[in-house]
Formats: C-alpha cells, structure tokens, sequence
C-alpha cells in the first residue's frame, strides 16, 4: 500500500484526493493527514519529511514530494488523465516546484470552494477522520 499524505487543513488537497478517487485512483493508494497520527508516524520514521510543505506519497520506504507527487499520481489514473501526468514530468521539475510553491503558498488566497462530502467509496481510501481536523480549522 501507498499512503498519500495531505494537508488536512487544506480544502484543495482534500479535494485533490476525492478527484483522485473519482477518476479511478487504484485502491493501492490510501490518504492520511499529516496532522493526524498515521502523519506523525511519518515523521517519526522519516523525520526529513516534516519541514516539507508538501503532499507526501510514501510507497515502501520511497518518498515523492511536490509536483514529483502530483505527476505520480495523476499518472497512475487509468484514463486521459495519464497524459497529463506524463506531460507535467516533461517540464523541468524546479520549474514544476515553483510552480507548485506559488499554489502552495497562496492557496489561502483564491478562490472559495467547499469541502465535499465522499461516499461511502470515497471514504473507504482514508485512514484517519478528517472531519476532526477540518472543525478544528473551521473554528479559528
């Protein structure tokens, strides 16, 4: 299994994962908060993982930050989605990186959008609840 370590706190990587599974995600993957306790287990065995501001994919002992991450992924969906994956690991990837930092740091500051509420398949790829952690955020 590969776990795919998100923002919790992040209305655009929640989404991101749900469009992820909506397009065929295979069930080799399943997500975690980086918040939660599947997160700190992370960075209690890959401590260099935890300055990262970053969507993380462990699969085995192999780490993918950034847009390496987003490329991985959307290239492991079974559809025409697959070309775009190969097209985004043709740009170099500092130039990917910046690209992913500059939404990264202003995400906050775009467009509004809501949290969707998965199905019953949707949810059966998370590991922990992140409803816990989207009331703490929504209360600040």
């Amino acid at each position: 299994m590969a776990i795919i370590y998100y923002d919790g706190n992040c209305v655009y990587c929640y989404n991101y994962a749900i469009w992820l599974i909506q397009n065929g995600l295979s069930h080799k993957y399943e997500f975690a908060t980086l918040e939660g306790d599947y997160g700190q287990k992370l960075f209690d065995k890959h401590p260099e993982a935890k300055n990262r501001n970053s969507v993380i994919v462990l699969d085995g002992d192999h780490l993918e930050y950034q847009s390496t991450a987003i490329a991985s992924l959307i290239t492991s969906l079974p559809n025409q989605y697959k070309l775009l994956g190969v097209l985004l690991r043709i740009i170099p990837k500092p130039i990917r990186n910046f690209g992913y930092q500059l939404f990264a740091n202003n995400r906050d500051k775009m467009w509004k959008t809501h949290w969707h509420k998965p199905n019953d398949y949707e949810a059966s790829f998370f590991l922990d609840n992140n409803q816990k952690i989207k009331l703490v955020h929504s209360q600040l």
